[in-house]
């Protein structure tokens, strides 16, 4: 089975965040000392908070559909805004909401937001 790739069709927006938070194991030894390492190889995942604004129904639909189809669990390629290669992530929630008043221009608008989370599954 191959991993699927994902290329939304708009780019996120400008005021996604990249969070990271090393898994770091740590020992407390008498006299207050205190020693750290880092929780195997791959201890530095990295969390996107990725948003979208004002997108069109057909572009809002592509990206639940995909995010619904990987079910909460299913890793998939994405590469992140700070990066030339691919990595593996999940999308762990994700949440859309129509933009009030934007029926006015024409055509119903959404904002999207995905939280996706790297993972490093063989």
């Amino acid at each position: 089975m191959s991993i699927p790739t994902f290329a939304p069709p708009v780019s996120p927006s400008v005021n996604s965040q990249k969070t990271v938070q090393p898994r770091v194991l740590k020992a407390e030894f008498g006299d207050g000392y205190r020693q750290r390492a880092a929780d195997g190889l791959n201890s530095r995942p990295a969390a996107w908070d990725l948003k979208w604004d004002a997108l069109c129904t057909a572009a809002a639909d592509t990206i639940e559909a995909f995010l619904v189809a990987r079910g909460g669990y299913e890793a998939f390629w994405w590469t992140p805004l700070d990066a030339a290669t691919p990595c593996k992530f999940v999308a762990e929630s994700w949440s859309r909401a129509p933009i009030v008043g934007a029926e006015a221009l024409g055509e119903r608008r959404f904002s999207l937001s995905a939280k996706l989370t790297q993972v490093f599954d063989l």
